[in-house]
């Protein structure tokens, strides 16, 4: 069953591409969420100075995802150790507690849990080289901590952050072969399907080795995003061809093709389903409706 949640936002600074805080309605923690060129005006505020998990974002020169999970018995103190030796993140989001009743021991088991997570959903490239054991807990607190990162989970993908959001499939298109879409190309046999985020490649879906000397010679953005994929096991080399050996969730169905042929398509019309109907005819006749 879905319940209702109020979430509110309050901007400190008044911007909101500033500081700002996000709570959730009758939950004892909040998120903080700080830029990194505003680092310096947080310095006093209360929220700073307590311990909690937090999370790290930038972009790659490809504009990939990263990602960057950490804990802190003093936030501000960790944080500006990174701004003095990481020149490389552009945005923290901390949780932390608004009674101050976080411990050491209750982030470093959200940190452990929430990098097996990041880690499992591959939607950002994660940066955390050693993945900690969570420590042990009374069973009442783990069973705490559990909620608050299901509270986290939520409150960070609100905010457009969704490195802990399971993919959610749409089993009511998943199940009619009508909204499964296909695309043969060049050797190259993929099956996708529409997710409430938006679609989803299959597992086992291949393109052919041999088209990589032509995308070389191309430098398509996707092409270099393919060994990203190879790093996070979502694809692998097998005889003559590259596959899925997990669903992987793309942002849109255009990088999925430039990701197998370097040549520039209509991807409204290359994805098909087994009616031979068109995305176009699918889901744009679907939007008239």
């Amino acid at each position: 069953m879905n319940y209702w949640k109020t979430i509110t936002t309050y901007l400190v600074d008044w911007s909101p591409t500033w500081i700002k805080t996000v709570e959730l309605s009758n939950w004892i923690w909040k998120a903080i969420i700080i830029p990194r060129a505003k680092l310096k005006d947080v310095k006093q505020r209360q929220e700073v100075l307590q311990p909690a998990i937090y999370f790290l974002f930038w972009k790659d020169e490809n504009w990939n995802d990263l990602a960057y999970i950490w804990e802190a018995e003093n936030l501000i103190n960790r944080i500006w150790n990174h701004d003095t030796n990481k020149d490389f993140w552009d945005l923290v989001i901390a949780f932390v507690s608004k009674d101050n009743n976080l411990t050491k021991a209750d982030v470093k088991y959200l940190e452990a849990r929430a990098i097996e997570k990041a880690k499992k959903l591959n939607r950002y490239i994660l940066q955390n080289w050693v993945e900690p054991i969570p420590n042990n807990l009374p069973e009442y607190q783990v069973s705490t901590m559990n909620e608050f990162l299901d509270n986290i989970d939520l409150l960070i993908s609100a905010i457009w952050y969704p490195i802990l959001k399971e993919f959610t499939k749409n089993l009511k298109l998943e199940n009619n072969d009508e909204n499964i879409y296909f695309l043969k190309a060049r050797g190259a046999e993929w099956k996708w399907f529409l997710t409430d985020e938006w679609f989803i490649v299959l597992k086992w879906s291949k393109w052919p080795i041999k088209m990589i000397d032509a995308e070389v010679k191309n430098k398509w953005y996707a092409f270099r995003n393919r060994p990203l994929l190879k790093d996070k096991w979502i694809i692998k080399e097998e005889w003559e061809n590259i596959i899925f050996i997990k669903d992987y969730l793309f942002s849109s169905p255009s990088w999925a093709w430039n990701l197998i042929t370097w040549r520039p398509e209509n991807w409204w019309i290359v994805w098909k389903n087994k009616d031979w109907k068109t995305l176009d005819e699918i889901e744009r006749k679907n939007l008239e409706k």
